[in-house]
């Protein structure tokens, strides 16, 4: 679990920091250039990796639902009793995890796995998971599937049941993956494939 996990880069990505900090000061001692270089220029990467930047949430009508996650929306599919929102994030794309709404945990389940791309159907009875349903004080829920594509690095995240979110607050890490979220029929849906998301910040739609 990562607690209070607000600084300019998540904890998830310090052991992966402290290594390359002392990877650099051994091969400095050593005076071996090359591999001083590299190991500088993966401590550039991780810090990118983990940026944690601040944001605003925009302010929107009671219902408003927003990104969990910053990628691209690869599909919108229409359910028997809802919608399904796939957006895929790259290894650039910002690993934070936010909550989409004012709700509260109702549920939530991590399964350690592999780490295949998510192009290869398997990779959804394979891949590790974390799953996660939000619910509002009206009883509507938001259910979030986290799967990793090739990662670097585990799904963190930090929360318990009954746990209430305002809006955009941080939940979690997930370095490269594919995100499936499930909503209502009742949703009124304002997003288009194709369209960069940005978690915490892009309006996904309204939920009624």
């Amino acid at each position: 679990m990562m607690m209070n996990d607000t600084f300019i880069v998540s904890k998830a990505g310090y052991k992966h920091i402290a290594a390359a900090v002392a990877f650099f000061i051994i091969f400095a001692l050593f005076g071996w250039g090359l591999f001083k270089f590299l190991s500088f220029a993966a401590l550039i990467f991780f810090i990118f990796i983990y940026r944690n930047p601040e944001r605003e949430t925009p302010y929107f009508q009671t219902g408003s639902l927003v990104s969990p996650v910053d990628g691209k929306i690869t599909a919108i599919n229409t359910l028997d009793n809802g919608y399904e929102i796939v957006i895929k994030s790259s290894l650039l794309d910002t690993s934070i995890l936010r909550v989409p709404f004012l709700s509260k945990v109702k549920s939530f389940h991590i399964r350690k796995g592999a780490r295949l791309s998510t192009d290869i159907r398997k990779a959804m009875f394979l891949n590790e998971k974390f799953e996660v349903s939000f619910e509002d004080k009206d009883g509507h829920i938001m259910h979030i599937q986290h799967l990793l594509d090739n990662s670097i690095d585990d799904i963190t995240a930090n929360l318990h049941l009954d746990q209430e979110f305002n809006q955009g607050k941080r939940y979690g890490v997930m370095t490269k993956g594919k995100t499936i979220i499930t909503l209502p029929m009742t949703c009124r849906l304002s997003l288009h494939v194709g369209e960069k998301v940005r978690a915490g910040e892009t309006l996904l739609g309204y939920i009624t």
